[in-house]
């Protein structure tokens, strides 16, 4: 039986239990100490707001926690002397565009990474199937889809643990890599993904394509700045991502990049010593 997710009274009751970390506005407080309702759709909505990190951003967050001497265990780009690119599709899977996916990666031969959230894979098992059949890596991106530096640390172990069980139930392996939703992430979230012995994976490439800026605009944005090692986000579920893949594709083959997962990119990166 796939492990129940806390009920909703439950988690909040967790979340106020230090209201410190989690205070209301004020004008929500009083309806939200009143009806435990509110309180849930207050706790859900707070979790619920994504921010996009930028390479830039992320860049800056790793320099910031080298310097405090931090050494998470985390990976931010493949090695800079090797030219292995890393196709990643975050928020499937879905029924519309995975198959469509899969079809182009199968048609030039391209593995890639799926960062997979845990509700769409029970929803869509055989999509989740699919995927390690066709020899792409699956990888954790919570459960719920939330912003896990809104949650308290139970939770976010609940979140990244969800996701693992789910996908476990389907395939019968062990998840070794994880992605926070947005690449928003704080010492508690990477923390509690190294308690199940995930490694976080973060991007040196964002187009934005979540955002539908046109395929042309996607296309130019993923390609303008990549190199050795680079890590793409895409996301699993836009069209305009679906109709730009292959010129993408297309134009890293012509230049001799080589197409990795992440976990081939982890190893050739420790490799190098």
């Amino acid at each position: 039986m796939r492990r129940t997710l806390l009920t909703a009274n439950l988690v909040v009751a967790l979340a106020f239990a230090s209201l410190g970390a989690l205070a209301l506005p004020a004008a929500n407080a009083a309806a939200a100490v009143a009806d435990p309702a509110a309180r849930a759709d207050a706790f859900w909505a707070r979790a619920k707001q994504e921010v996009y990190r930028s390479p830039g951003e992320l860049a800056a967050q790793h320099a910031r926690e080298l310097r405090k001497g931090l050494r998470y265990k985390k990976l931010m780009r493949g090695a800079p002397g090797e030219a292995t690119i890393a196709l990643t599709f975050d928020d499937g899977p879905h029924p519309q565009f995975t198959p469509k996916i899969l079809a182009i990666l199968d048609r030039y031969n391209v593995k890639a990474t799926f960062f997979v959230v845990g509700e769409m894979a029970e929803k869509y098992p055989d999509l989740i199937q699919a995927e390690r059949a066709a020899g792409h890596l699956l990888g954790n991106h919570t459960y719920h889809h939330v912003n896990l530096t809104r949650i308290p640390f139970g939770e976010i172990l609940t979140e990244w643990q969800a996701c693992q069980d789910v996908v476990k139930s389907i395939t019968g392996d062990t998840m070794r890599f994880c992605r926070p939703p947005g690449g928003d992430y704080d010492a508690p979230v990477i923390r509690a993904a190294m308690d199940l012995n995930l490694t976080t994976v973060l991007w040196t490439d964002d187009p934005g394509d979540y955002a539908s800026p046109g395929a042309t605009v996607i296309e130019k944005r993923t390609l303008r700045r990549i190199g050795n090692g680079g890590i793409i986000l895409l996301h699993d579920g836009v069209q305009q991502t679906l109709d730009v893949l292959p010129q993408i594709i297309e134009n890293l083959q012509r230049r001799r990049f080589r197409f990795v997962t992440i976990s081939q990119m982890q190893t050739e990166r420790a490799g190098l010593g």
